[in-house]
């Protein structure tokens, strides 16, 4: 039960001609039934809506009684009004401060307006079945979070800094910050850059929208890879652009379908493409920043899952190669966690300022204390141990899902992604049932897995009912292990396939998709 001794969102109108015990009775009827006062909230005192409203006893009363007759509220002796326990609910009752006309074409076409955008591949709701083992993309192992050292660093902090809280923080970032994560880039990517060319963002997608809300106008054309990261492709779609789609193979994306033509903005991922995973070939590296010279674009380099590289050496970021033309993003929500809502932008001189700006007039900067602590983590060497251990960890479990993948598919099974990343996408043979099949099968028995459209957008003539992501950093070895071999028994007693024995079975594959 929630008393509301505070001022409850009603208000007088004094120059119309409906009763003010009319007017009262009407306002908390609508807050009960749309969910705003709940069964068994005691509602202000007569008294407190008298002063509040600046009415007569009389007219609380008769407004509070009224109700009470209607079985909206209940009156106890001595206490109070309360709202009644069984009172009705709707999820689409109107405001009673709005009016509404015969003709509902306006409000459908606001409603409407926003109906294309396409999932985010960020999966925040639950699934319809009860999931054991979840292979969801870009979650980092759970337990794996430094929470005791960064408590440790963020107490002192609290303690003798405290009046950092009450003050702005630049929207930039602090600057203590901004200089490890340079340094930190020059020892990792071979990137140098100046701290003064770094934003701190809430995340990659908010230095997406500020670089959208920067160069994108009503026509402007925009580049992306195809399937990409459905988080980008919004953008555009609400600025009213010319969307480009351009399809990838096992050496990153198409550049011989790059358009000749003015291009404002090319978003890529060449690092581990979202989300089949492929790692930009060091040719088409300088092919795309040539074409970019050519055609004016700005080029937004995505370092999605940069941080964990398996098999082989980084290549040099885009960034690196071209820093006039290149924006590079990054997110520590892959290495920490994405609750603490932390990223960053290294833009060319020419455009830092602004970026700062936009950020600015956005948030007017990220929270102060996440950003000092994780300064400190930096400076003391902890987010490097951190990070060597995290990479340790998802190579085995990468592993694990490796073995589990093949001892299923065996010579059939053909994998991207798997060299870099959290995550790695099956391509399915020819004579397995599509990949929707294969994920409802899996989440009736408490697998989920994700399907190409469910994770990202593209072109809809694309063939996508083939591929199933898997993303593996969220759960154990052990879980894995149990997972593939769940995954196994039932496939084969759904579908009726030959499963190919561990014994048999050769090497998993990589796969090109054709441009």
């Amino acid at each position: 039960m929630q008393t509301h001794s505070f001022a409850l969102p009603i208000s007088i109108t004094r120059d119309g001609t409906e009763p003010y015990k009319r007017q009262i009775m009407r306002q908390i009827e609508w807050l009960i039934v749309s969910g705003c006062l709940q069964p068994g909230d005691r509602l202000p005192s007569i008294t407190a809506l008298m002063a509040m409203l600046r009415v007569s006893r009389n007219t609380v009363v008769g407004a509070y009684e009224c109700l009470a007759d209607t079985g909206l509220l209940r009156g106890e002796p001595g206490r109070g009004f309360f709202v009644a326990t069984d009172t009705p609910r709707m999820s689409s009752l109107p405001s009673p401060g709005v009016k509404t006309s015969g003709n509902a074409t306006s409000a459908h076409q606001f409603a409407e307006s926003g109906a294309d955008i396409a999932t985010p591949g960020v999966h925040t709701s639950p699934p319809p079945s009860p999931v054991r083992f979840d292979f969801k993309i870009g979650r980092p192992a759970p337990d794996a979070f430094p929470a005791r050292r960064w408590a440790k660093l963020a107490n002192p902090l609290l303690r003798h800094m405290g009046h950092a809280m009450t003050e702005y923080t630049p929207a930039e970032g602090l600057w203590g910050l901004r200089v490890q994560i340079a340094d930190y880039l020059a020892a990792t990517r071979a990137l140098a850059v100046d701290p003064g060319q770094i934003i701190v963002v809430a995340g990659v997608q908010e230095a997406l929208h500020l670089l959208a809300t920067h160069f994108i106008r009503h026509g402007s054309r925009v580049v992306m890879e195809s399937p990409g990261y459905a988080g980008f492709c919004n953008l555009p779609r609400l600025g009213n652009a010319v969307h480009v789609t351009v399809p990838v193979d096992a050496q990153g994306l198409c550049t011989h379908a790059l358009p000749e033509a003015p291009v404002q903005l090319a978003y890529t991922t060449p690092s581990h493409q979202y989300p089949l995973g492929y790692t930009m070939s060091l040719d088409r590296r300088r092919e795309l920043l040539a074409w970019a010279a050519r055609v004016g674009a700005c080029v937004i380099e995505d370092d999605y899952d940069g941080d964990f590289a398996y098999d082989s050496a980084l290549l040099p970021p885009l960034a690196a190669l071209d820093p006039t033309r290149v924006v590079y993003v990054s997110t520590f929500s892959k290495v920490l966690g994405p609750g603490l809502r932390l990223g960053f932008m290294v833009c060319p001189p020419r455009l830092a300022d602004a970026m700062a700006r936009r950020k600015a007039l956005l948030n007017h900067g990220c929270p102060w204390l996440e950003q000092a602590v994780l300064a400190r983590l930096f400076e003391y060497g902890d987010y490097s141990r951190h990070l060597y251990k995290l990479r340790r960890r998802y190579r085995a479990q990468r592993d694990a899902l490796l073995a589990g993948l093949r001892s299923i598919w065996g010579d059939d099974c053909q994998i991207s992604g798997a060299s870099t990343g959290m995550h790695l996408a099956l391509h399915l043979p020819t004579d397995s049932p599509p990949a929707d099949e294969i994920v409802q099968c899996a989440l009736a028995n408490g697998i989920r897995l994700y399907p190409l459209p469910e994770a990202a957008c593209g072109n809809a003539s694309e063939k996508t009912d083939r591929v199933v992501l898997f993303g593996y950093a969220s759960l154990t070895t052990k879980q894995i292990g149990e997972a593939m071999s769940l995954l196994k028994s039932v496939l084969t007693a759904r579908f009726r396939r030959a499963v190919a024995e561990p014994a048999t079975a050769r090497s998993i594959t990589s796969v090109a998709s054709p441009c």
